[in-house]
């Protein structure tokens, strides 16, 4: 009886400090995905201005992203704006008040159901394989345990919205 509790304790042990991992691998993720996201709307143009606004914000259907991603950015300005994260539903009047919005692969499915809206002068930033195909711009992916960005011009130019050559450099340029 002892050696099977001992073995009960051990095994909840380390069920424990797995999890645990996995909960801090996922918030560094997105804390690295949070500054490229930052960097993206820095070195982005909008056809239409953003001085009409009085925030830039970046969105997400994905509160776990937006509540790192509140600590990863805090107190950052995008093209003189204050940088506000914005946890959403994806619909039509949600979308409309982002800049930016982040479809997590948790939130992807959801994404799927409004690729009919239109996202105009909206940047959108994705994690999925079929992210781009599905009329995002960016599309995060891991490449020998690292995380890189591909960049599909076309969508972006659609959308009104232009990327700088210093991103498209670090990036894999696809189409849409």
């Amino acid at each position: 009886m002892l050696k099977l509790r001992c073995f009960l304790h051990s095994a909840i042990l380390v069920l424990v400090l797995l999890v645990s991992t996995n909960s801090f691998a996922v918030e560094k993720e997105y804390m690295l995905k949070a500054g490229f996201l930052y960097n993206f709307a820095r070195f982005s143009q909008w056809q239409n201005p953003l001085d009409e606004n009085t925030n830039f914000t970046l969105c997400s259907p994905d509160k776990n992203f937006v509540d790192i991603a509140d600590t990863a950015l805090n107190n950052r300005t995008v093209k003189g704006l204050p940088l506000v994260n914005k946890y959403i539903t994806l619909d039509a009047s949600s979308i409309k008040q982002c800049n930016m919005i982040f479809i997590t692969s948790d939130t992807f499915e959801d994404w799927i159901k409004t690729e009919l809206l239109i996202h105009k002068n909206i940047l959108v930033v994705g994690e999925n394989d079929e992210f781009i195909e599905s009329s995002g711009h960016i599309r995060f992916f891991l490449s020998s345990g690292k995380i890189r960005f591909e960049i599909a011009p076309q969508n972006l130019k659609s959308d009104g919205i232009t990327m700088s050559s210093k991103v498209l450099r670090l990036a894999r340029v696809v189409g849409g």
